[in-house]
This record gives C-alpha cells, sequence and structure tokens, in this order.
C-alpha cells in the first residue's frame, strides 16, 4: 500500500509540474555551466536549445498541459478584445523605455543594449516567451489542487510563473538596459496572459516591444565640408 501511495503521488499533476520546475532550474545552471567553461560562444544557443526542449518534452510526455501553457485550446475571441488593449497600453510604456533608452549613449560598452533587433534575436525572443509560458503554465499545474477558486489559481500562478522567471532575466540580461527591456516584456506579457491565457498573443507581444525597442537608425554619414 506505501508503494501504491506513493506512486500515486508521483503521477498525480501537482507532483509531476514540480519536478519539471526542479528540472528546469537544475538544468539551467548545468548546462550554463558547462557551456561557459567550454563553450563561451554557444551559450546562448544552448540556453535558446533549453528553453525549448524541456518544455516541449514535457508536453510530449504527457506531464505538462499545453492548456495551462497557452499553446492550445485557446479563447480567440476573449484573446484578441484584451490583447488589444494591452497592446494599447504597452504604447505608453514603450514611449517612456525608448526616452530612457537615448540616456545610455554615455555609458561604457559593457552597460549598453544588446545591438540592434536580428534573426537571432527574434529565435532567443520566441524561445524565451515559450519558456515563460512553460513556468506559468507548470505553476498552474503545480497549485492547480488548492481550495481555492479557479481564478485565484490562476492569477496566483501567473505571477509565480513571473516570479520565477526573475532570476534567468537578471542573470541573462547583458547591461542595465538589457535587464530593464526584459523586465518590460516580463510583465507585461505576464500581464496579457493573465487574461487571455495564449502562447501566441504573448509571443506576438513580446517580439513586438524586442523589436521596438531594441531598433536602432543607422549612424547618419558625415556629408564632407566643402573647401
Amino acid at each position: 500500500m506505501d508503494i501504491a501511495w506513493i506512486l500515486e503521488q508521483l503521477s498525480a499533476a501537482p507532483t509531476r509540474a514540480g519536478l519539471w520546475l526542479a528540472s528546469s532550474f537544475l538544468l539551467a545552471g548545468f548546462t550554463s555551466g558547462l557551456a561557459r567553461l567550454f563553450a563561451p560562444g554557444l551559450e546562448r544557443t544552448v540556453r535558446v536549445v533549453r528553453w525549448v526542449s524541456l518544455p516541449y518534452l514535457g508536453l510530449v510526455v504527457g506531464d505538462l498541459s499545453p492548456r495551462s501553457m497557452g499553446v492550445s485550446y485557446l479563447d480567440w475571441s476573449l484573446g484578441l478584445r484584451v490583447g488589444l488593449v494591452v497592446l494599447a497600453g504597452m504604447l505608453a510604456l514603450l514611449v517612456i523605455v525608448r526616452i530612457w533608452l537615448h540616456s545610455e549613449r554615455g555609458l561604457p560598452p559593457g552597460e549598453r543594449s544588446a545591438g540592434p533587433f536580428s534573426l537571432m534575436m527574434w529565435i532567443e525572443s520566441s524561445a524565451q516567451e515559450f519558456h515563460w509560458c512553460f513556468l506559468r503554465g507548470a505553476s498552474l499545474d503545480l497549485l492547480i489542487s488548492l481550495p481555492a477558486p479557479d481564478q485565484v489559481v490562476q492569477y496566483w500562478s501567473t505571477w509565480l510563473g513571473a516570479a520565477l522567471a526573475v532570476p534567468g532575466v537578471i542573470l541573462h540580461s547583458r547591461g542595465n538596459s538589457n535587464r530593464l527591456i526584459s523586465a518590460a516584456i516580463l510583465l507585461s506579457t505576464t500581464s496579457l496572459f493573465l487574461y487571455t491565457r495564449n502562447f501566441w498573443l504573448s509571443w506576438l507581444l513580446h517580439a513586438s516591444i524586442r523589436a521596438v525597442l531594441q531598433w536602432r537608425q543607422p549612424p547618419a554619414q558625415r556629408q564632407p565640408r566643402p573647401n
């Protein structure tokens, strides 16, 4: 009976979700340490692969819920209505942050943002948002058995997932401006996910904010003075 009870507890949704969350943090430290030690140039690629592969494996095995992660079984009518409101609100935030970024011209190179938006940055943004939705969804599966209304559980699990993403934002972002951008994206996409439970809308918002805030105008060429 004891063995059967242990197996039953291990097969429960909260336990499985907790194991995947713990595995994510352990794998993050392990892969980051190996990449920095043996292949510093591949650390970014290794991080992107980890962000995607672990949640995808959890979905394939069946331990993670695609509904909790916002991948499928979506209410698009509600998502689009709320998404438009959130996108409009983000425009004001983008203006404020964009103005602040102009003040980094006098900072040393190590404190500046990572340069213009590129294909690799788009891939990294997509993988990061997928990982954040994994943290939110696994947190929901972890708290689903609490004796509380579904709305309360969804609310706190979404912000718990955001809190679990904060260490990665601090450690993986280079420079204060990048940390500010990542924190703003995490706050905005978490707010959107809270009301829509939609990974695809969160991904669209994530990539859009990143593209706008990392956009750089090409330097103007100086015209030679006439003799």
